[in-house]
């Protein structure tokens, strides 16, 4: 076997430098009419920027917040964070971090001076946070016309579909749906309940759904929307109805029906 020789270009002080200009490069800091903000290199999972609001409460004291950036999407999502589950780990990663909460803030006191390990790990304990719509979703979720419209439909039919049942793809073991019925063509569907357009979850999906196919060629896939709450556009319209046998608005009742009935044919 071929002895690989390390490069003499890359040395650990080189690695130390690297990450201090990435840091140097993507962190940037404003003053506020209360304290400053400052955007760090971490991402919440939609892909947007952390930003660590910090502002003085008191003389030698401070506090950072992120001015309800971590849960307003979460609700604006369409999570429930009453929902019984959802509450225990939020409250408890509230602890964890020795966070307050106020309505949809989190906030953390501290004393000065101010240390970049308080600021590093705060934004950590933000992302972690917001992470909880992906670690619960099903539960977290409140409950929509559109799911109503689906298990009435499955109700009509007298057919008992799995909720929340977890499928096997070729790569992915284990990918959740909100309905599945054991048929002689298979069924699956997935009721969106997320507000907004929501491109990168419609594209998430895309792969769930093709992995699924990839594994049963007979499984038939469904999404069912609410464009009251999802206003998608052309491109989102195009991957649904390419990777999905049913991809429409909850309302066309007549097409979920048959889509359901066609498990059975």
């Amino acid at each position: 076997m071929k002895r690989i020789i390390p490069s003499e270009k890359l040395t650990p002080e080189g690695c130390v430098q690297l990450m201090e200009r990435f840091w140097r490069d993507q962190t940037e800091a404003a003053r506020t009419p209360h304290g400053l903000a400052l955007s760090v290199p971490l991402m919440y999972p939609d892909g947007l920027q952390v930003t660590v609001f910090i502002e003085w409460t008191a003389p030698g004291y401070l506090s950072l917040t992120d001015h309800g950036k971590t849960l307003g999407p979460l609700v604006e999502a369409g999570m429930n964070l009453d929902a019984k589950l959802t509450g225990i780990l939020l409250s408890e990663r509230v602890r964890m971090f020795d966070m307050h909460r106020r309505g949809l803030v989190l906030m953390k006191d501290l004393r000065e001076p101010l240390q970049g390990i308080d600021i590093q790990l705060f934004a950590e304990s933000l992302v972690s946070i917001s992470h909880l719509i992906y670690r619960n979703e099903p539960e977290a979720m409140i409950d929509t016309v559109a799911d109503q419209t689906v298990r009435t439909i499955f109700r009509e039919r007298k057919l008992k579909p799995i909720e929340g049942a977890l499928l096997s793809g070729r790569v992915e073991k284990k990918i959740k749906v909100d309905y599945y019925l054991e048929a002689r063509h298979p069924l699956a569907m997935e009721v969106i309940k997320r507000r907004g357009t929501n491109l990168g979850y419609i594209e998430q999906w895309a792969w769930r759904w093709t992995d699924l196919k990839n594994r049963n060629e007979n499984l038939l896939r469904g999404m069912v929307y609410d464009p009251d709450i999802q206003p998608f556009d052309s491109p989102i319209l195009e991957i649904g109805n390419s990777v999905c046998d049913l991809f429409c608005p909850y309302f066309e009742t007549d097409k979920i029906s048959g889509f359901i009935q066609s498990a059975a044919n």
